[in-house]
């Protein structure tokens, strides 16, 4: 899907309907007042399309996710270098946090220490 976003959004690429799955990264983004709009998307490489959606965001985030994984790209980093990757058992404030960060990427702020 290589459709373009209009409004400032951090874009996300949902595969396999996971976004009930990540919820806590939603609210995290949430928290820190940034919008973001859901894409959905077919399989394939989670990175790849973290990328792609970054490239997509006016804001220049882009995250991808299935059920077991989860990626923060950015689009000034290679396509190969994700920001952030999360996998799904991680507990939930990590999740959170990694929510916040994206976020806070967009804002130009520190970064939360996920695991904190």
């Amino acid at each position: 899907m290589e459709s373009s976003v209009v409004a400032p959004a951090i874009v996300i690429a949902v595969t396999d309907e996971c976004s009930e799955q990540w919820r806590d990264v939603l609210l995290g983004i949430e928290e820190e007042g940034i919008p973001f709009v859901l894409q959905p998307q077919t399989g394939g490489d989670l990175i790849h399309h973290a990328w792609q959606a970054a490239q997509r965001s006016p804001l220049q985030v882009g995250i991808a996710c299935d059920r077991e994984r989860l990626i923060v790209h950015y689009k000034n980093l290679p396509a190969s270098t994700p920001l952030f990757s999360l996998m799904y058992h991680q507990n939930r404030l990590a999740r959170r946090n990694t929510g916040n960060n994206a976020a806070r990427l967009v804002k130009g702020i520190p970064f939360r220490d996920r695991n904190a």
